[in-house]
């Protein structure tokens, strides 16, 4: 758990060089992946929400500022008035794309495990979850 609080605030740290939260720039990462799968490049901000595996009202104010910064727009659905629809505009996908570089250069400087100690660590992880899972049934 330490090591991966470390990690969330060492990556918030770079996606804040370029004025995005942690959840700003998953945000961001989200439109443009799924905007690449899917025909269409909206998304309800509900499907968005559970997407991230958030509140709809927690990310509310993560998209308002977004939206005041150019990275997305929002419009209303016109068949369902309730449903409001997320578009990354071209400048949110330059600011993830930069981010995203500057966060990933930020991670390939981190020590990484040899093959075999990742295999062991994989394989120890699993035990963890399978009996986390046991445990719980």
């Amino acid at each position: 758990m330490r090591t991966g609080s470390a990690l969330q605030r060492f990556t918030r740290r770079a996606a804040a060089a370029h004025g995005l939260s942690g959840t700003g720039l998953d945000v961001l990462a989200a439109l443009v992946e799924l905007a690449d799968v899917a025909e269409h490049d909206e998304l309800s901000q509900r499907d968005l929400a559970g997407h991230l595996r958030l509140a709809p009202a927690t990310l509310t104010p993560v998209l308002d500022a977004l939206e005041a910064a150019g990275a997305l727009t929002r419009v209303r659905d016109a068949a369902d008035r309730r449903v409001v629809r997320v578009l990354i505009t071209p400048r949110g996908r330059e600011r993830h794309a930069a981010a995203a570089a500057d966060v990933a250069d930020a991670l390939a400087g981190l020590p990484t495990p040899s093959p075999r100690q990742a295999a062991l660590i994989r394989v120890h992880l699993l035990r963890v979850l399978d009996a986390v899972d046991r445990a719980g049934s």
